[in-house]
């Protein structure tokens, strides 16, 4: 337990405990077993096989090749018993390898880099022993890939798949072998097969044991250019300087950067006179934030472009593309701590710890030391976990840096978290990212190995090389989505300089944002609800970049002619002017009044109907008074829906930004089990080393989408359009779907990766409508004592069944399109 008071480098000294203590010891292997070598092929003579290749190119970043393989095997056969075993038997490892043909290409490495989503299955029947196998990769990053008995090959121009038969299965019946290319059509096909449909799909029958269906056809140009971009072959190195990698992925940090600064630089303008101290620190803490957020977009996505020319400019014999990626870690650690903490004693340890990490691994790369990554020597046994000491320290500094950033940002004018707090939360957060790598290891080696027997002379040693790798990769491969993580703060930024920075703080009748405050709310809804997309292996972040802010624009500029307090009123000032400078409780008791008065003149039942009518002249007359003394078209019954719950707009966007997030909860955990778990997501999640923090990124981002909405519909609530919550929450929707939709519909005419576009405008549509409806409520909290029920001042404060049946019939539909988006079952291709 950290104890109050601790400083921060003994909290430190904790990551090391802990690892030390819990993390496991691996690549054990047990006594030796006799295992078979003879996979008798002769008694396979009888065997039944068919074959399926399938292409899914659509809706996917990168094609996807499924194999899918059923070999029905004679009893007879010596190993065939060995197939009802356990799938870690070695006897069992050995019969299936027999069968499917691994390992492929060089036989003394056998690793296996397919993805199996579906166990393989035997069933045997007396007579027969049925194996029932299916695997599945991607065609990206590397030009040659094999799944199930199949060889894939990109090329230049062309893609070839072929088939690859197991040798013990050469000579056996192959009944059906077939080819789906997806839609595209073959160019050549070899032999030529006996049937087929439409030129996508091919199939052979009772192949002769020499000829093995080869078929080349030319990829979708969506998918093609999305693996040239990003793929690591010499042949397209140029290319993927500009792919989703590199300059693509860095172009919207530099993007959202330079909008940040025009944004900032627009506010400072625009408060009068001269900047208090608070005001100055908030612009300067922006202003650093934005240029961060450039600087290190561009080092973590360009700087191994920049590394790899300058290593054939200068011809090293070795790679230090690795060590790099460690020192470009430490300084993503440092800056953030730097950005976002002045406590002097914890900038020190942070800098003397990362130092001393990286005079560590500098002198084990000088003189070959095993205890951490080199270039030229594997790990040694206690490399194994000063390795992943080390990845937790420098990921322990970044985690710290990314706390402490935010606390600054939410915290601007308040008591600061300590730093020991932070420190511990820092650790905890690198414990977990380092433990899941260790679980995503063992998940990967598991996968990779399945056919291998761990008795052999190799297994060892691949195991080792194999784990060198892991945590030689690990700092790159955590780069990102720590960048990721800082990226999604930068609204909260934002949030943090207009809690300081506020023309209606000087000025007493600004009743909403003031120009260069909309201006700025218009650039922090864009860069959060963007879509980061990309066409061709490049970056279309310009194109709905710019369809975003024009839509939030366009929202704002059909409120500011329609909206309530926008209307004209004395000496041609707008109505908010004059309303803002009123008591609130007076135009509350205004609007309670006018309900009253509209109340009494549906229920008059005087039976003397003289009476009645001067009753009712009465109270028209009244209400016509009310009236006249508002704009046209404006009731004093809409003065309090056009003011939101706050007396200032400030208020009203701190209440929205809270009712958001509360209400976003569930939507969150929606999302994240769409994103993370659902389908095999979970399978390929579960096996990257930073899936931990990748996690942490969906949760976060989900959050400060709904804080962000919320805060949007709340600061400009008294100038969005519609005059109850609901309404102007589905105008902020509106403005978020659109350019979703937009970008949906291109990537579906180009046959690109589809975002679930659906869930998430019926998520964000819900979540803002029900933010909203929540807001219209507290305006008139304090008449809540006055109803049995919360239905019952619902059905008050609108007095509109039909609008409300129509409200509620909004949320069913967005809860049905929710559930079909969770019941879709999808796959998402594995990171780099």
């Amino acid at each position: 337990m950290i104890r109050s008071g601790w400083p921060a480098p003994r909290c430190l000294h904790v990551l090391l405990l802990l690892l030390g203590l819990f993390l496991p010891t691996m690549g054990g292997t047990a006594a030796a077993e006799s295992t078979p070598t003879d996979c008798r092929a002769d008694q396979l003579k009888k065997a039944k096989v068919t074959a399926l290749a399938e292409f899914t190119h659509r809706g996917n970043t990168f094609s996807m090749v499924t194999s899918t393989m059923d070999i029905d095997v004679p009893a007879p056969w010596a190993h065939a018993s060995d197939l009802l075993l356990d799938a870690h038997a070695p006897a069992y490892r050995f019969a299936l390898a027999c069968l499917v043909g691994k390992p492929v290409g060089d036989l003394n490495d056998f690793r296996d880099w397919e993805y199996r989503f579906k166990p393989v299955t035997v069933k045997a029947d007396g007579q027969w022993v049925k194996v029932h196998y299916e695997a599945a990769t991607w065609v990206q990053t590397w030009a040659f890939d094999a799944v199930g008995p199949w060889t894939l090959e990109a090329s230049k121009d062309s893609w070839n798949i072929a088939l690859r038969p197991p040798p013990a299965l050469r000579s056996a019946d192959w009944d059906s072998v077939q080819v789906d290319l997806g839609g595209r059509g073959a160019l050549t096909a070899t032999p030529r097969p006996a049937f087929g449909e439409g030129g996508a799909k091919l199939s052979w029958r009772h192949k002769e044991p020499d000829q093995n269906p080869t078929v080349t056809f030319r990829p979708p140009t969506v998918q093609h250019w999305d693996f040239i971009t990003t793929s690591l072959e010499e042949t397209w190195q140029v290319w993927e300087t500009w792919g989703g990698y590199s300059a693509s992925a860095a172009f919207w940090y530099v993007t959202s950067g330079a909008l940040l600064l025009v944004a900032g630089r627009r506010l400072r303008r625009s408060l009068t006179g001269r900047t208090t101290r608070e005001e100055s620190r908030a612009l300067h803490f922006l202003r650093w934030w934005a240029l961060l957020l450039m600087f290190l977009g561009l080092i973590i996505y360009l700087g191994d472009n920049l590394y790899r020319l300058l290593h054939r400019m200068v011809g090293w014999k070795y790679s230090y593309e690795q060590t790099v990626a460690v020192f470009t870690l430490a300084f993503l650690g440092l800056a953030l701590c730097l950005l976002g903490s002045r406590s002097k004693r914890l900038l020190v340890s942070v800098g003397v710890l990362v130092l001393g990490v990286l005079g560590w691994y500098l002198v084990s790369e000088v003189y070959d030391f095993t205890l951490l990554p080199t270039a030229d020597q594997y790990l040694s046994a206690p490399g194994w976990t000063v390795a992943a000491v080390t990845c937790a320290a420098l990921t322990a500094v970044s985690w710290t840096g990314v706390i402490a950033v935010g606390q600054r940002t939410l915290l601007i004018r308040e008591t600061r978290i300590p730093a020991r707090v932070m420190v511990a939360a820092g650790i905890a957060a690198a414990t977990a990212t380092v433990l899941w790598a260790y679980l995503a290891f063992d998940r990967t080696w598991e996968r990779i190995s399945w056919l291998a027997d761990p008795h052999s002379p190799v297994f060892q040693e691949f195991w080792v090389e194999t784990l060198d790798s892991w945590w030689s990769q690990f700092p790159e491969r955590v780069l990102e989505p720590l960048l990721a993580l800082f990226s999604i703060l930068a609204p909260l930024a934002v949030l943090g300089v207009l809690r300081v920075c506020r023309v209606e703080q000087h000025e007493q009748g600004a009743f909403t944002p003031a120009p260069a405050e909309k201006f700025l709310l218009v650039v922090l809804f864009a860069i959060t609800f963007a879509p980061d997309t990309y066409y061709f292996g490049f970056s279309a972040y310009a194109l709905t970049l710019l369809l975003c802010l024009c839509t939030a624009w366009g929202v704002l500029a059909l409120g500011s002619s329609v909206s309530v307090l926008e209307q004209p009123f004395a000496d041609n000032a707008p109505l908010g002017r004059t309303v803002s400078l009123t008591d609130r409780a007076d135009v509350l008791r205004l609007a309670r009044r006018f309900r009253e008065l509209q109340a009494r003149l549906g229920q008059l039942s005087t039976p003397n109907q003289a009476e009645r009518y001067a009753a009712r002249e009465s109270i028209e007359a009244e209400i016509d008074r009310l009236d006249q003394a508002l704009p046209a078209g404006v009731r004093p019954a809409d003065l309090p829906f056009a003011c939101g719950p706050m007396s200032t707009w400030w208020g009203n966007a701190r209440r929205g930004a809270i009712n958001a997030c509360l209400i976003g909860l569930p939507a969150t955990g929606l999302m994240y089990w769409i994103t993370v778990v659902k389908g095999d997501s979970w399978n390929v999640n579960a096996q990257d080393a930073t899936g931990f923090v990748w996690i942490a990124v969906v949760i976060l981002f989900w959050q400060v989408s709904w804080i962000v909405g919320g805060f949007f519909l709340g600061a400009l609530w008294r100038d969005l359009p519609g005059r109850h919550g609901p309404t102007k929450a589905l105008f902020v929707a509106l403005a978020f779907a659109i350019p979703a939709a937009a970008d949906f519909l291109i990537a579906q005419v180009v046959g690109g990766s589809l975002p679930q576009v659906i869930g998430q405008i019926a998520a964000f549509g819900s979540v803002m409508t029900c933010t909203g409806l929540m807001m219209d409520l507290q305006t008139f909290q304090n008449e809540r004592r006055y109803w049995p029920t919360n239905a019952s001042l619902v059905a008050y404060v609108y007095q509109m069944r039909f609008a409300s049946l129509a409200f509620f019939l909004a949320q069913l539909l967005a809860l049905v399109t929710l559930w079909k988006t969770f019941a879709e079952v999808s796959t998402s291709a594995p990171g780099r």
